[in-house]
Protein backbone atom coordinates (compact mmCIF):
# COMPACT_ATOMS: atom_id res chain seq x y z
CA UNK A 1 0.00 0.00 0.00
CA UNK A 2 2.77 2.11 0.88
CA UNK A 3 4.53 1.44 -2.23
CA UNK A 4 1.44 2.36 -4.56
CA UNK A 5 1.01 6.09 -2.76
CA UNK A 6 4.45 6.44 -3.01
CA UNK A 7 4.04 5.74 -7.15
CA UNK A 8 1.01 8.03 -7.69
CA UNK A 9 2.58 10.62 -5.67
CA UNK A 10 5.69 10.59 -7.48
CA UNK A 11 3.42 10.62 -11.04
CA UNK A 12 1.50 13.54 -9.78
CA UNK A 13 4.59 15.79 -9.51
CA UNK A 14 6.39 14.12 -12.57
CA UNK A 15 3.26 15.12 -14.48
CA UNK A 16 3.44 18.65 -12.99
CA UNK A 17 7.11 18.99 -13.84
CA UNK A 18 6.45 18.07 -17.27
CA UNK A 19 3.76 20.04 -17.74
CA UNK A 20 5.61 23.40 -17.12
CA UNK A 21 8.49 22.58 -19.11
CA UNK A 22 5.89 22.26 -21.89
CA UNK A 23 4.63 25.53 -21.51
CA UNK A 24 7.97 26.73 -21.67
CA UNK A 25 9.74 24.66 -24.41
CA UNK A 26 6.90 22.68 -26.26
CA UNK A 27 6.34 19.51 -27.71
CA UNK A 28 10.57 19.19 -28.21
CA UNK A 29 13.37 17.37 -26.42
CA UNK A 30 13.67 20.03 -23.60
CA UNK A 31 9.97 19.81 -23.45
CA UNK A 32 10.75 16.30 -22.11
CA UNK A 33 13.58 16.56 -19.96
CA UNK A 34 16.01 16.38 -22.50
CA UNK A 35 19.04 17.54 -23.68
CA UNK A 36 19.00 17.32 -27.36
CA UNK A 37 17.31 15.46 -30.25
CA UNK A 38 20.59 13.87 -30.94
CA UNK A 39 21.24 11.46 -27.55
CA UNK A 40 17.33 10.77 -28.17
CA UNK A 41 17.67 9.34 -31.49
CA UNK A 42 20.89 7.60 -30.14
CA UNK A 43 19.14 5.86 -27.50
CA UNK A 44 16.51 4.76 -29.99
CA UNK A 45 18.88 3.11 -31.97
CA UNK A 46 20.87 1.36 -29.32
CA UNK A 47 17.44 -0.15 -28.48
CA UNK A 48 16.14 -1.04 -31.27
CA UNK A 49 19.65 -2.93 -31.79
CA UNK A 50 19.12 -4.42 -28.19
CA UNK A 51 15.14 -5.27 -29.71
CA UNK A 52 16.91 -7.70 -31.70
CA UNK A 53 18.11 -10.26 -29.26
CA UNK A 54 14.36 -11.35 -28.75
CA UNK A 55 13.04 -14.11 -31.12
CA UNK A 56 12.39 -12.71 -34.36
CA UNK A 57 8.54 -13.29 -33.75
CA UNK A 58 8.08 -10.48 -31.68
CA UNK A 59 6.94 -7.21 -33.24
CA UNK A 60 4.13 -5.56 -31.04
CA UNK A 61 6.06 -2.76 -28.67
CA UNK A 62 5.22 -0.80 -25.78
CA UNK A 63 6.77 2.52 -25.55
CA UNK A 64 6.43 3.53 -21.67
CA UNK A 65 7.24 6.98 -21.16
CA UNK A 66 6.57 7.66 -24.85
CA UNK A 67 6.37 11.70 -24.62
CA UNK A 68 5.71 13.47 -27.68
CA UNK A 69 5.58 10.38 -29.44
CA UNK A 70 8.91 10.75 -31.19
CA UNK A 71 10.35 7.02 -30.54
CA UNK A 72 6.89 6.44 -33.26
CA UNK A 73 8.55 9.06 -35.50
CA UNK A 74 11.50 7.05 -35.52
CA UNK A 75 10.30 3.93 -36.31
CA UNK A 76 8.28 5.18 -39.17
CA UNK A 77 11.04 7.05 -40.10
CA UNK A 78 13.62 4.34 -40.42
CA UNK A 79 10.66 1.73 -41.81
CA UNK A 80 10.58 -0.23 -38.57
CA UNK A 81 7.82 -2.94 -39.12
CA UNK A 82 6.10 -2.72 -35.38
CA UNK A 83 2.79 -2.90 -33.83
CA UNK A 84 3.50 0.03 -31.81
CA UNK A 85 1.57 1.45 -28.82
CA UNK A 86 2.61 4.54 -26.70
CA UNK A 87 1.99 5.45 -23.06
CA UNK A 88 2.54 8.21 -20.52
CA UNK A 89 1.31 9.82 -17.18
CA UNK A 90 1.39 12.83 -18.98
CA UNK A 91 -2.60 13.54 -20.44
CA UNK A 92 -1.10 16.59 -22.47
CA UNK A 93 1.34 14.24 -24.57
CA UNK A 94 -0.78 11.64 -24.98
CA UNK A 95 -3.56 14.26 -26.47
CA UNK A 96 -0.86 15.60 -28.46
CA UNK A 97 0.81 12.26 -29.97
CA UNK A 98 -3.20 11.07 -30.98
CA UNK A 99 -3.20 14.57 -32.98
CA UNK A 100 0.39 14.62 -34.53
CA UNK A 101 -0.07 10.79 -35.34
CA UNK A 102 -4.08 10.62 -36.24
CA UNK A 103 -4.00 7.58 -34.11
CA UNK A 104 -5.62 5.75 -31.15
CA UNK A 105 -2.41 3.75 -30.05
CA UNK A 106 -1.22 6.35 -27.40
CA UNK A 107 -2.45 5.79 -23.51
CA UNK A 108 -2.20 7.70 -20.06
CA UNK A 109 -0.65 4.96 -17.98
CA UNK A 110 2.61 3.72 -16.51
CA UNK A 111 2.76 0.62 -18.31
CA UNK A 112 1.06 -1.32 -21.08
CA UNK A 113 -2.25 -2.16 -20.68
CA UNK A 114 -3.27 -4.45 -23.73
CA UNK A 115 -0.09 -6.51 -23.24
CA UNK A 116 2.78 -6.08 -25.94
CA UNK A 117 5.81 -8.82 -26.45
CA UNK A 118 8.04 -5.87 -25.53
CA UNK A 119 8.16 -2.89 -23.20
CA UNK A 120 11.03 -0.46 -23.99
CA UNK A 121 12.03 2.65 -21.36
CA UNK A 122 14.03 5.09 -23.47
CA UNK A 123 15.35 7.71 -20.19
CA UNK A 124 12.18 6.99 -18.76
CA UNK A 125 13.44 7.00 -15.33
CA UNK A 126 16.21 9.74 -15.43
CA UNK A 127 14.33 12.21 -13.77
CA UNK A 128 13.65 11.72 -10.07
CA UNK A 129 11.25 13.50 -7.85
CA UNK A 130 13.01 12.87 -4.60
CA UNK A 131 16.58 13.32 -3.53
CA UNK A 132 15.91 10.17 -1.68
CA UNK A 133 17.78 7.55 -3.97
CA UNK A 134 16.38 4.15 -2.27
CA UNK A 135 13.34 5.35 -2.97
CA UNK A 136 13.78 6.65 -6.30
CA UNK A 137 15.35 2.92 -6.93
CA UNK A 138 12.23 1.26 -5.30
CA UNK A 139 9.77 3.45 -7.73
CA UNK A 140 11.91 2.12 -10.37
CA UNK A 141 11.57 -1.80 -9.59
CA UNK A 142 7.82 -0.90 -9.10
CA UNK A 143 7.19 0.19 -12.33
CA UNK A 144 9.45 -2.13 -14.17
CA UNK A 145 7.47 -5.30 -12.36
CA UNK A 146 4.46 -3.69 -13.62
CA UNK A 147 5.47 -3.55 -17.11
CA UNK A 148 7.45 -7.16 -17.14
CA UNK A 149 4.33 -8.72 -16.28
CA UNK A 150 2.55 -7.21 -19.29
CA UNK A 151 4.91 -7.85 -21.58
CA UNK A 152 5.66 -11.53 -23.51
CA UNK A 153 9.66 -11.74 -23.60
CA UNK A 154 10.81 -8.81 -21.54
CA UNK A 155 11.86 -5.08 -21.36
CA UNK A 156 14.65 -2.66 -21.87
CA UNK A 157 15.41 0.32 -20.15
CA UNK A 158 18.30 3.11 -19.81
CA UNK A 159 19.76 4.84 -16.82
CA UNK A 160 22.27 7.30 -16.18
CA UNK A 161 25.35 6.06 -14.16
CA UNK A 162 28.61 6.79 -12.52
CA UNK A 163 30.87 5.60 -9.29
CA UNK A 164 28.48 6.16 -7.04
CA UNK A 165 24.75 6.16 -6.22
CA UNK A 166 23.18 9.59 -6.18
CA UNK A 167 20.29 11.88 -7.54
CA UNK A 168 21.96 15.26 -8.33
CA UNK A 169 19.92 18.38 -10.23
CA UNK A 170 16.44 15.84 -10.48
CA UNK A 171 18.48 13.31 -12.64
CA UNK A 172 19.41 10.20 -11.03
CA UNK A 173 22.49 8.11 -11.54
CA UNK A 174 22.99 4.53 -10.58
CA UNK A 175 26.32 2.31 -9.87
CA UNK A 176 26.17 -0.66 -11.68
CA UNK A 177 26.82 -3.37 -10.04
CA UNK A 178 24.20 -2.36 -7.70
CA UNK A 179 21.57 -1.55 -10.19
CA UNK A 180 22.37 -5.45 -11.79
CA UNK A 181 21.86 -7.07 -8.74
CA UNK A 182 18.67 -4.97 -7.62
CA UNK A 183 17.17 -6.26 -10.62
CA UNK A 184 18.64 -9.76 -10.15
CA UNK A 185 16.58 -10.05 -6.79
CA UNK A 186 13.56 -9.01 -8.66
CA UNK A 187 14.13 -10.34 -12.42
CA UNK A 188 15.56 -14.05 -13.16
CA UNK A 189 17.51 -13.13 -16.49
CA UNK A 190 19.19 -9.98 -16.72
CA UNK A 191 21.86 -8.40 -19.04
CA UNK A 192 23.61 -4.86 -19.14
CA UNK A 193 24.81 -3.33 -22.51
CA UNK A 194 27.49 -0.05 -23.03
CA UNK A 195 27.87 1.68 -26.17
CA UNK A 196 30.21 4.35 -27.07
CA UNK A 197 27.69 6.52 -28.72
CA UNK A 198 26.24 7.26 -25.24
CA UNK A 199 29.27 7.20 -22.83
CA UNK A 200 26.92 7.80 -19.51
CA UNK A 201 23.92 5.55 -20.12
CA UNK A 202 23.56 2.03 -19.30
CA UNK A 203 21.03 -0.18 -20.90
CA UNK A 204 19.18 -3.33 -19.49
CA UNK A 205 17.80 -6.08 -20.79
CA UNK A 206 15.24 -8.43 -18.79
CA UNK A 207 13.98 -11.38 -20.04
CA UNK A 208 10.93 -12.82 -19.36
CA UNK A 209 12.34 -16.93 -20.07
Amino acid sequence: MKQLFLSKYYNFLLEDIYNRALKKNGFTPLGVCWNNSTSQYNRFKVIMKLFGKFPSKRNKLADVGCGYGEFFFFSKKEKINLIYEGYDINKKMIEFCKTRFKCQNFHVNNYPINGCDISVMSGTYNYAVTDDVNLWESYIIHNLIKCYKRSNYGIIFNLQFCKNRFIRNNIYYTQITFMLNLLKKHFVNVEKFYTKVLKNDIFFVIYKN
